[in-house]
């Protein structure tokens, strides 16, 4: 069976610790990180479309951009108390027991958007329902030339 797929990208400013790293990595630094988010289904609504774009922006925004100007860290990082004096609580991303890596940072917003799309989501006339598309993938670029993606 044919299948229609849409990719929606977002552009986040975004710093991650990798504790365990050997080498540089471990300390903070920072990545713009494009999220691509793909999603499948299929059918077309009355509209012609898989999904409104802006549908899917409003849907996810707030999460992706919870990563724009924040640092992701692992909880036992021996920095993130601080990081929790310094910093306002939406600055810090905390992974628990595990390195917030690029794959793990996919992972989480794909934890996060699977969820979304089984609910639904509307928005004055902006509607997704429930289970009508799935997600197919999240890759999140950590630079131009290096990505990490988590689907099925």
């Amino acid at each position: 069976m044919a299948t229609y797929r849409v990719c929606k990208t977002f552009t986040v400013e975004s710093g991650h610790m990798l504790s365990k790293h050997p080498e540089r990595c471990k300390y903070p630094h920072g990545h713009t990180r494009t999220v691509e988010v793909v999603v499948a289904g299929d059918s077309l609504d009355e509209n012609g479309m898989l999904v409104d774009f802006k549908a899917l922006r409003l849907a996810l925004q707030e999460t992706i951009e919870r990563y724009d100007h924040a640092m992701a860290v692992n909880s036992n990082d021996p920095l993130l108390p601080t990081l929790r004096n310094l910093y306002p609580e939406d600055a810090v991303v905390v992974f628990e027991n595990a390195e917030p890596t690029t794959e793990a940072i996919a992972k989480d917003i794909f934890d996060f958007v699977e969820a979304t799309l089984a609910n639904g989501f509307a928005q004055d006339h902006y509607v997704i329902p429930p289970s009508k598309i799935r997600l197919e993938r999240i890759r999140v670029w950590e630079t131009p030339s290096s990505w990490a993606e988590y689907g099925v």
